[in-house]
């Protein structure tokens, strides 16, 4: 069952993107992340994808909380 909406989504595939460009960042141009940062950022990739791609977040549903109209 889907309990993201469509906007929704789409800002997590956006925040995805923009994490892994931040990693990518990190280590070819400038150092801008502690190393704590990077695992923190890492760790948030697959969730964000993950839930923007498939239109369900587990956190939500437990919450009972839905975007989706």
């Amino acid at each position: 069952m889907q309990n993201v909406g469509k906007i929704d989504s789409m800002i997590r595939i956006i925040l995805g993107i923009c994490c892994i460009v931040a990693i990518v960042y990190n280590y070819t141009v400038e150092t801008i992340l502690p190393l704590y940062g990077v695992i923190l950022v890492a760790i948030l990739i697959p969730l964000f994808l993950k839930t923007g791609i498939t239109k369900f977040c587990p956190i939500m549903k437990g919450l009972g909380v839905s975007t989706k109209k």
